[in-house]
């Protein structure tokens, strides 16, 4: 009987090590009721063009959104200026409008044209696609501000609670990327840029409201 019983849990090691090798790499720190665990298919690949190798847990993460300031939401002041990146005067406009395009870094023009601020210079730009930070460009409702070291630039992650969340019928899958930095974002936080303003209405209706909790993963 002891030779059996000893069989048997040598049989559920060898079987629990050949699972733990052949499924997806997810920390295997003890998981709190709390926290949502990545999906399967991450793993797979499916609605992403390369699998994940492995889902590395990084803590509870504040969130916040950012977005494109919209000028035509603004009164038709002509009182303060904005320069371009190479000191020629872009033109006159609101304070408010001005002080909230410094805070978002994203701006759209009462005739469409697009600008991105350059905080460094005080300054800003035209593009077509908005700037991020290190040379990347932002994605609406795909890219996010990171604190750089805790989350490297370029870096791909998953926020579970954010998976399915609906946005103008745009269904989310809960994976973001590290295109962006900011000057409040720092330590375990991060800042979503959502392009349009009202967009944070449907998240909030999905539960993640601004400054609530989320568990962040890191891809690799």
């Amino acid at each position: 009987m002891r030779i059996i019983n000893s069989m048997s849990r040598w049989a559920f090691c060898l079987v629990f090590l050949f699972a733990g090798c052949l499924g997806p790499n997810v920390q295997t720190a003890v998981v709190s009721p709390s926290r949502q665990l990545p999906p399967a298919w991450l793993f797979s690949g499916a609605g992403e063009t390369k699998a994940v190798r492995s889902a590395r847990y990084l803590g509870k993460f504040k969130v916040t959104f950012y977005w494109v300031v919209e000028e035509k939401d603004y009164p038709e002041s002509k009182s303060t200026p904005l320069y371009s990146h190479d000191g020629k005067l872009i033109g006159r406009f609101a304070s408010g409008f001005v002080k909230d395009f410094k805070a978002e870094s994203c701006a759209r023009l009462r005739d469409g044209r697009c600008l991105s601020y350059l905080k460094y210079q005080n300054r800003a730009k035209f593009v077509d696609r908005f700037l991020g930070h290190g040379g990347y460009t932002l994605a609406e409702l795909k890219s996010i501000a990171v604190d750089p070291m805790v989350i490297p630039l370029g870096s791909k992650v998953y926020i579970p609670q954010m998976e399915n969340v609906n946005v103008q019928g745009r269904q989310l899958n809960g994976v973001f990327y590290a295109h962006d930095v900011g000057s409040a974002v720092k330590g375990n936080h991060i800042d979503v840029f959502i392009g349009v303003k009202g967009n944070m209405a449907a998240f909030a209706l999905a539960g993640v409201k601004s400054s609530s909790s989320v568990d962040v993963y890191l891809l690799e």
